[in-house]
């Protein structure tokens, strides 16, 4: 028996693993190199598109402030402000659909002392020899503590909507002489503006087309069938706003201009290329 001639059969199985190795390693080699490039899944672009609009809805919020230590006045003071900012706004023919005013606030105002007297000593002295608001500093003590009243300030918030801007202008006009605490900013708005968004949309895949189109011929292609289209944007409107500005009734008295302004839609299509 020749010793030399035998092999384990451990040993011939690691030769034939080796062997395997080799192979497959001369084989990729061989192999094209596209049969390791990706599929070719398409082509994926955003669009965007806008549609310029007027707007038609204005919206104006004014608030009524009176200070006192009686609310039954404040509140009787603040209605009849109340009253006629609402009857100003419905000789316009707004409607009371478009006037809201129950809004109503009341707080009290921390005063603080007409004097401050700080390390003031006083030895011996007469009752009523040192004054403050014509009183006693000793008077003066137990009233705050048991007698002033508190100082009361009671507000109320009044909302107009408008149709048109020249309404607005005319009731700006009359307000004036109510002399009203605070004017906000006017708010503009589109009434109709979900028709315009859809609009914006139909604008925005086309643009992603269009780009689509471009890239491929670039690189030698063409688009086929459209396989996905994701929309980015939200029908979230949210409306301008500019300061309200008070004019006389002269000749020459200011028109407000509204301008125009964009609703914007965005998306993301996905097209497949031909062979």
């Amino acid at each position: 028996m020749n010793l030399l001639s035998f092999r384990s059969p451990i040993n011939t199985l690691l030769n034939l693993k080796r062997i395997t190795s080799y192979s497959t390693l001369l084989i990729c080699s061989l192999l094209p190199s596209y049969a390791f490039s990706f599929d070719d899944t398409g082509i994926e672009v955003s669009g965007q598109g806008s549609v310029v609009v007027i707007p038609d809805q204005f919206s104006l919020t004014l608030t009524i402030t009176e200070r006192g230590r009686v609310p039954n006045k404040l509140k009787a003071l603040v209605d009849k402000k109340s009253n006629s900012v609402v009857n100003a706004a419905k000789s316009l023919a707004v409607k009371d659909r478009n006037i809201t005013s129950a809004r109503v606030n009341l707080r009290i105002v921390e005063e603080k002392p007409s004097i401050q007297v700080q390390g003031l000593e006083l030895n011996n002295a007469r009752q009523g020899s040192v004054y403050i608001d014509g009183q006693s500093i000793n008077q003066q003590t137990n009233t705050v503590n048991g007698q002033k009243r508190p100082l009361f300030e009671l507000s109320r918030q009044i909302t107009v909507n408008f149709n048109k801007i020249d309404d607005y202008d005319s009731f700006i006009t009359k307000i004036i002489k109510i002399n009203v605490s605070h004017i906000s900013s006017l708010s503009m708005s589109v009434e109709g503006r979900d028709e315009y968004y859809q609009q914006a949309l139909l604008k925005a895949i086309s643009h992603a087309r269009k780009k689509a189109q471009r890239m491929a011929e670039q690189a030698g292609r063409k688009i086929e069938k459209l396989q996905l289209i994701r929309e980015q944007s939200s029908n979230h409107y949210r409306p301008m706003y500019a300061e309200a500005m008070m004019k006389d009734s002269s000749p020459r008295a200011h028109s407000s201009l509204i301008g125009s302004q964009s609703i914007t839609a965005r998306v993301l299509v996905k097209f497949s290329l031909q062979d």
